[in-house]
């Protein structure tokens, strides 16, 4: 395989998880985190804001065949990002990997006031943690409920903040250890974990979101402390 992108840290693929997962088999990966599309989309925004997120958040995805790669591939622990429709099926398919898992929720400390004055607003996403027995974890007796702000968009309608993707990455691994994001969208994860120490591993099916990842990686490492909810 060929690297989109590379440094002494991070390595990007572009191209389809699917294809190039398999090769990765036995790459010592500690955790895999990432944030697939959840196949979930309101277009319908009453000309509020602009909600469509085209491919990015549209495309299928085969939970029943990917659990058991991501359970073979990570060593430890794998965070996986999804709509409440799929996190039944993300939960039931890693236990039958023999791990076990939790639900974390990342609680929005700025959503959208977008038909608040009707209903509650939309202020959490769901990520579905599974672990293999004797996986790092090194927040001891931490509720899987995490606050951040959400990230503006740069080019990827749906980035995930930083700070949020760093708390995972510090949670599951330790310095040195290899992350992998089969879904790395603008590489949210694969900065984090450079900030961190960590080596990781992208891989992004669109070659623009590729190039934005890259572009933000390659700007070096930044101070995750003063970062706040930038991404």
């Amino acid at each position: 395989m060929t690297p989109y992108y590379q440094d002494e840290y991070v390595t990007i693929y572009h191209g389809d998880c699917r294809e190039i997962l398999p090769a990765l088999i036995g790459a010592g990966v500690e955790a895999i985190i990432t944030d697939p599309p959840y196949n979930a989309i309101n277009r319908d925004t009453a000309g509020l804001r602009k909600i469509d997120k085209g491919r990015a958040d549209s495309e299928p995805v085969d939970i029943d065949s990917l659990a058991p790669v991501f359970a073979r591939l990570a060593r430890g622990s794998v965070y996986v990002w999804c709509a409440q429709e799929q996190l039944s099926r993300w939960l039931r398919a890693f236990q039958r990997e023999g791990m076990t898992t939790r639900t974390g929720v990342w609680w929005k400390t700025n959503p959208s006031p977008m038909n608040g004055e009707h209903l509650w607003l939309s202020a959490v996403e769901l990520c579905v943690f599974a672990r293999h027995k004797g996986a790092v974890f090194n927040l001891h007796c931490a509720a899987p409920v995490w606050r951040f702000p959400i990230a503006v968009p740069n080019g990827h309608p749906t980035p995930k903040p930083i700070p949020l993707m760093a708390e995972l990455v510090r949670a599951s691994t330790r310095p040195g250890d290899l992350v992998l994001d089969p879904f790395a969208g603008s590489g949210s994860v694969l900065i984090a974990a450079k900030n961190l120490g960590r080596r990781a591993i992208g891989i992004e099916i669109e070659e623009r979101y590729c190039e934005i990842a890259a572009e933000r990686v390659s700007q070096g490492v930044l101070d995750l402390a003063v970062a706040g909810g930038a991404a």
